[in-house]
């Protein structure tokens, strides 16, 4: 994939989208293509993670053994939890289809965001909106046990 094709792919996705294109383009020229097969476990719960994902193409879905807890696809991020902490990874992510994705290590993150302080933004907005979905599931999983 060309850098201008990695650029245009960010820009393309909600975390990235008022990030200016100067800015894309150092994120990108980092970027790591992956090919994945249907079926392949990306990672596993538990496992020490020290990078993240953007989704270009395909669908991985987050589990917790059976349990599905979301389902991302394609211009969405995955992993972001272990790029900002290195801390285990809180669930496993297991490829629906083929995915091509692009993998930013923690290091390499950690000195673009340093200069970057927009996709800094994104990823946190990212992180924000995924914690009031798991806010409002909670609180409607509540209400059901009530009634």
């Amino acid at each position: 994939m060309l850098l201008i094709e990695k650029v245009l792919m960010l820009k393309s996705s909600e975390i990235f989208q008022n990030t200016p294109e100067s800015e894309l383009v150092e994120l990108a020229s980092v970027l790591e293509e992956v090919y994945v097969n249907a079926g392949s476990l990306l990672f596993s719960k538990g496992d020490t993670g020290t990078c993240m994902y953007f989704i270009c193409n395909g669908t991985i879905r987050i589990h917790d053994g059976p349990h599905t807890l979301a389902v991302l696809g394609e211009n969405e991020i995955v992993g972001e939890l272990s790029v900002l902490d290195a801390e285990s990874r809180s669930a496993s992510a297991t490829t629906s289809e083929p995915c091509i994705l692009l993998k930013l290590e923690q290091e390499d993150f950690y000195r673009i965001m340093m200069n970057n302080p927009d996709i800094f933004k994104g990823i946190l907005k990212t992180l924000c909106r995924r914690l009031r979905a798991i806010n409002k599931r909670s609180v409607l999983l509540e209400q059901t046990q009530i009634m």
